[in-house]
């Protein structure tokens, strides 16, 4: 196995278990038993658990863009607005995988207020994140899709929009449903790039309610016996 199929094996184990027990509750030891690893090897990629951290955000926010890309890339939906649309939905909770996104999400954003590192690896996070949304308006700018905007500033609403949105529905908002959601964002959105009309959605099935992340529960850990 060489270094680089270690290290993916370490981010893709750290991605399920502090999604699972969050970050706190999750051990080195245990990630490296699940990567079929170990915590030297380890600590030999990540110097700190912050690092880890933020490297399985990242790890985890590249294997959503790839899935992303691809699935546009199949079904042809190359325009401005059909981007815009498709990334509204790249953002929201729709899917299980969406939500372990979310779950890690939080995890940083928790510790980021208190910690200038993971602050940093945060906004450079949250600037990956935007970027694709603000290359498309200004796509659509170019080509008449959409109105004169500021794609950086209509990127920046998006993700306040959004990232609200998402929190509510994972925490498991009554008054708010995913096809509701998804329908608000889309309209503010298409009035932020200057979009006149309904944003070209896909008719992939929406769930009613964030679904399961369909996370197995962690084992029993064993207390030590005393002497």
């Amino acid at each position: 196995m060489t270094s680089s199929d270690s290290r993916t094996r370490i981010l893709d184990a750290a991605v399920e278990l502090i999604a699972r027990d969050g970050y706190d509750g999750v051990r080195l030891a245990e990630i490296a038993r699940r990567a079929r690893s170990s915590t030297a090897l380890i600590h030999y990629h990540f110097a700190t658990r912050t690092q880890l951290l933020a490297a399985a955000i990242a790890h985890s926010l590249d294997r959503e863009h790839a899935r992303s890309a691809d699935l546009a890339e199949g079904v042809g939906r190359t325009s401005p607005p059909e981007r815009v649309a498709d990334l509204v939905d790249f953002w929201l909770p729709l899917t299980p995988d969406d939500v372990r996104e979310w779950m890690l999400w939080s995890e940083l954003e928790s510790r980021a207020v208190r910690s200038a590192d993971l602050a940093n690896a945060l906004t450079s996070l949250y600037a990956r994140m935007r970027e694709p949304f603000a290359a498309a308006v200004r796509d659509g700018v170019a080509s008449g899709d959409f109105g004169p905007c500021d794609p950086e500033e209509a990127a920046a609403t998006a993700h306040a929009l959004l990232g609200g949105l998402a929190v509510r529905l994972l925490a498991r908002d009554p008054v708010l449903t995913v096809p509701a959601a998804r329908e608000l964002a889309g309209r503010h959105v298409a009035l932020a790039v200057g979009y006149p009309g309904t944003l070209p959605f896909t008719d992939r099935d929406v769930p009613e309610r964030v679904p399961d992340p369909g996370i197995e529960p962690a084992p029993p850990r064993r207390r030590a016996t005393r002497a």
